[in-house]
This record gives structure tokens, C-alpha cells and sequence, in this order.
């Protein structure tokens, strides 16, 4: 099962960067101030999300990058589904009790509440959608820095759970409507995972059921 785990969180999050990297600078503490109050009120009016993603794995051990593409679903409080199209079919979904992995005709479900690390798992996929629980969260120390077309959010964990996965998790913040639009996920190996979302779409309806299966 824990295998099973770490598997999941690297096929789904995934050199760490300093916040001096090109294009961005650290913010000011109005700056600051400014960032998560226009994050706030920009996730205080959604209610659900559906984008298209791409998702782009690097490898610390090769040159190649793994490329895939899907569909994200998003519904408050706490259910998210994730379905891989190319370059196979997968399927990660949480319907606010149980995590569900389809892959083919197999299916694995196991209760958020029964692992930390899946909790914590739960934490970090919602939060990168929506910021919520991870930007104001004790359990990150966070760096705000400034970019021209966006801000970027700089989260170091603290709790023993995700700071065996990611050594660092990056928010990157449009300037034009103070949404998430990139994610990327530094793992401790050095692996890093890229995700884009794009053709997003708030507060669409979405059944409840779709999250659980």
C-alpha cells in the first residue's frame, strides 16, 4: 500500500528553484497583503471547476520529459477527480471520503481518513486548484514573489507526511483574474511534475456521483 501511495503522489504531482529565478521577485509585504487577498476572493466565489490539463513529468535520471493530458473536475469542499486521456487512461478521484484509483478494469479505494499521507495527499491536490489550506496554512512556509504576466507562490513543507514527497510546491498565480493556472510539484528525488490547467470553466454543474466513480 505505501508503495502504492508514493506511486499516486508522483504520478500526480512531481532542481528545486529558487524564488530569484527569472522573471520573478520577492514580494513586499504589501505585495503580499495583495496576492492572497485577491486570491481569496477569487476562490471565495467558486463553487466548482472544470479544466483541461496538461501535465509534464521531468525525471532527475533522464532527459526525456513524460508528457500527459486530461480533465480535472472540482467540486467544494473536498471532491476532485483527475482523469488522464494520453498517453494512457487513469483515473484519480476523491469524493470528500474515499480516494479512488481506476486503471483499466481495476479499481483500488481506500479511506482518506484511514492514511496521513493520503490526507495530506487530499490537502495538496485541492489547495493547488484552489489555493485554499495551503497558501494560509501553518503546515507550509510560504514565499510570495512577483512576475510580470503572474505572482508565484512558493510552499516548503513543514509536516513530516508531505515533506517526505516534496521538498516544494509551486503556485503560479494569474495576474488577470488571481486563479491558480500552473502547478508544480518539486519532489525530494529532484523529479519535478508540471501541471497547466487550461479552458477553464467555473462554477459548472457537476453531479456529485462522478466523484465516485
Amino acid at each position: 500500500m505505501k508503495k502504492l501511495m508514493y506511486m499516486v503522489a508522483g504520478l500526480l504531482l512531481s532542481s528545486v528553484m529558487l524564488f530569484a529565478q527569472s522573471g520573478y521577485q520577492k514580494a513586499s509585504d504589501a505585495q503580499k497583503k495583495e496576492i492572497v487577498n485577491k486570491m481569496t476572493k477569487a476562490t471565495g466565489n467558486m463553487k466548482s471547476m472544470k479544466c483541461d490539463f496538461t501535465q509534464v513529468k521531468e525525471l532527475s535520471f533522464m532527459d526525456d520529459k513524460v508528457t500527459s493530458e486530461g480533465s480535472m473536475l472540482f467540486k467544494q469542499p473536498d471532491k476532485i477527480r483527475w482523469e488522464y486521456t494520453k498517453p494512457y487512461k487513469y483515473i484519480f478521484s476523491m469524493d470528500g471520503t474515499n480516494v479512488r484509483m481506476t486503471s483499466g478494469d481495476n479499481t483500488n479505494k481506500v479511506p482518506v481518513k484511514s492514511s496521513k499521507m493520503f490526507n495530506e495527499i487530499s490537502k495538496v491536490l485541492i489547495g493547488g486548484v484552489s489555493g485554499n489550506g495551503l497558501v494560509d496554512s501553518p503546515d507550509f512556509a510560504t514565499q510570495f514573489n512577483v512576475g510580470k504576466e503572474d505572482d508565484q507562490v512558493v510552499l516548503t513543507p513543514q509536516k513530516k507526511e508531505v515533506k517526505d514527497l516534496f521538498s516544494s510546491i509551486q503556485l503560479y498565480v494569474s495576474k488577470s483574474d488571481s486563479r491558480i493556472h500552473k502547478v508544480e510539484l518539486i519532489e525530494k528525488s529532484g523529479d519535478k511534475t508540471i501541471i497547466q490547467l487550461k479552458n477553464i470553466q467555473l462554477n459548472a454543474s457537476i453531479q456529485d456521483d462522478i466523484f465516485s466513480r
